[in-house]
């Protein structure tokens, strides 16, 4: 018995042996799997494993370009793209270094992010929560002060804010971005494709701060927006606005706009409106101050479509400048014209000289409305001029209208019953000024300028530049006479339109050129409902004129075609 039982222990022994020699060669041949495994994977073939790893940390992200700059012709800054950071945080980060619970840390970011310390409380107040928007845009300098305060806390991108260092003077013109970074409004929008970036695609790897340890690749290029260069001479945009905006509040008007025009290339210089707005700060954003007047809006010109209306009548040999026509009060239609100047006759000289509406109501009876409405269309009115500004108007010329009664025939012949804007009538006057050639307009510095085309005889409009200075020699505009040089304008003075007729307010205009003998710039001011007492456009548009119109003789070296002799500016 006791033999019989050492074998059995014997047999159990080697049982026991065998099972753990089983189990330490097979622990044995998992780990020399494993080993080689890893061996496989890490060393021989690590794609896979890398690139798994990648899937973790290697991003794809978009880094955008700055927008394109505006500038004037001489290069001065009117829009730029300012590098900043947006701000987000990380409260769980915030909360385990300890930040949340210092309260003069706290206080110190909130100063930084100008925000209340009770409001950044509460925006990282949960400690569970890995995101919050703090600030759209921050300075470089104060994004490096936070990161000093706490690291890791905050996730800080590359962005981009707008910035316009001339403010008002130019913000109607050049417009603004929206909260997508589109522009609205002005050059912003009329060139947004031009000025606009295109993202760049980059993968780089980050760590779990969601910062960027290494760029790895560029998957797509990005490309900076174009910049442009205006024609505008933010010297004269800086009078213009100045001027308007002083006038329109003394005048207690709505509204005024002026359009300075390069008489030889059809560039604008000056395009300015009043009221208008600070494009840096949109807290008292109005969007109507944000219009650019002087294209978006149409008025009825008044008086200073007479020069055109005489044009389209001597064209025709309906009238010449010897005849004598009866300028006292007359009635058509039931209705009674009349001059504000009184006069008995005169010739077409005399009749532009002093305005009248009974002298041009004659005139326009007799040449009829399709002849006028043809040299209109000629001058540029009743179509956009394609200055490529955005939202611009075409006016309203009516050429296609089948009736005209004769009293719609008689004030048409002084600027009733069309529209126009104030672009328009700077491109008429501009092509007055240049002997009846009509260059394109451009919103944009002109290289090489485009040749003009003759829209009228250019020696009948040779004829009508000596009438119109007369009008500011002795006429009507004796207000925007400037020493030492030979000026040509037109007023303009015509009641506002309204719901079934007109109101008591007026449009007051004035249009003209300088210098006679060599003709280089051409202006229009356009002062919307006047209501301190005075509305005659010699009277509240005559003194901007000569004040802007003076500053760009000088400005541009422009010399004195007479002698010197001391101006007297009539009422």
């Amino acid at each position: 018995m006791p033999l019989l039982a050492d074998k059995e222990g014997s047999g159990a022994l080697k049982i026991s042996r065998f099972r753990m020699g089983f189990v330490w060669v097979t622990l044995l041949l998992v780990t020399l799997g494993l080993v080689s495994r890893l061996l496989w994977i890490q060393v021989l073939h690590p794609e896979k494993l890398i690139a798994e790893g990648n899937a973790r940390v290697v991003r794809a992200y978009h880094y955008e370009p700055a927008r394109g700059k505006i500038a004037d012709r001489r290069n001065k800054i009117l829009a730029i793209s300012i590098p900043v950071k947006t701000v987000d945080a990380d409260p769980k980060v915030l909360h385990e270094s300890g930040v949340f619970n210092d309260e003069k840390a706290l206080a110190q970011i909130a100063s930084i992010l100008e925000l209340d310390v009770k409001v950044l409380k509460e925006k990282i107040a949960d400690k569970n929560k890995r995101f919050t928007h703090l600030k759209h845009y921050l300075e470089i300098e104060k994004a490096e002060d936070l990161k000093k305060i706490c690291k890791d806390g905050f996730i800080l991108n590359n962005s981009y804010r707008r910035y316009y260092p001339t403010e008002k003077v130019n913000s109607s013109l050049v417009g603004i971005l929206n909260g997508e970074g589109l522009g609205i409004y002005g050059v912003e929008q009329s060139f947004n494709s031009y000025l606009s970036s295109v993202k760049s695609t980059r993968t780089a790897r980050k760590d779990r701060y969601n910062h960027v340890i290494e760029n790895i690749d560029v998957l797509n290029a990005g490309v900076a927006g174009g910049n442009l260069v205006l024609s505008i001479d933010n010297r004269l945009q800086t009078i213009a606005y100045q001027s308007l905006d002083k006038t329109v509040k003394e005048n207690e008007a709505d509204s005024g706009c002026a359009v300075l025009l390069d008489v030889r290339t059809g560039e604008i210089l000056a395009m300015a409106n009043s009221p208008t707005f600070d494009p840096n700060d949109r807290s008292h954003f109005d969007s109507q101050n944000a219009k650019n007047r002087a294209v978006t809006d149409t008025f009825e010109p008044g008086s200073t479509v007479k020069p055109i209306v005489a044009l389209a009548a001597l064209e025709t040999g309906a009238v010449n400048w010897r005849e004598v026509f009866d300028t006292r009060p007359f009635v058509v239609d039931g209705k009674t014209v009349r001059d504000s100047h009184s006069m008995e006759s005169g010739n077409l000289l005399d009749i532009i000289q002093y305005s009248s509406n009974t002298g041009m109501a004659h005139i326009s009876r007799r040449v009829g409305p399709s002849k006028i409405m043809e040299m209109l269309l000629r001058f540029g009115f009743g179509h956009k001029t394609q200055s490529g500004l955005v939202g611009e108007s075409s006016g309203l010329l009516k050429e296609n209208r089948k009736f005209w009664s004769e009293i719609d025939k008689a004030t048409l012949g002084f600027g009733y019953g069309i529209t126009v804007t104030a672009l328009q009538l700077a491109q008429a006057y501009a092509t007055l000024a240049s002997d009846g050639v009509m260059h394109p307009v451009s919103i944009l510095r002109v290289l090489k300028p485009v040749p003009g085309i003759q829209v009228a005889d250019p020696l009948e409009v040779k004829r009508m530049q000596l009438a119109l200075e007369t009008v500011v020699s002795s006429g009507t505009g004796g207000k925007a006479a400037i020493e030492r040089y030979r000026v040509a304008g037109k007023t303009g003075t015509a009641r506002i339109a309204s719901v079934g007729g007109y109101g008591k307010d007026y449009m007051a205009t004035f249009a003209g050129f300088a210098p006679l003998t060599n003709p280089r710039f051409a202006l229009v001011v356009v002062i919307n409902a006047p209501r301190a007492g005075k509305f005659y456009g010699g009277t509240v548009a005559g003194p901007v004129f000569r004040e802007l119109m003076s500053q760009a003789l000088q400005l541009y070296n422009v010399p004195p075609d007479r002698p010197f002799e001391k101006v007297k500016n009539k009422n």
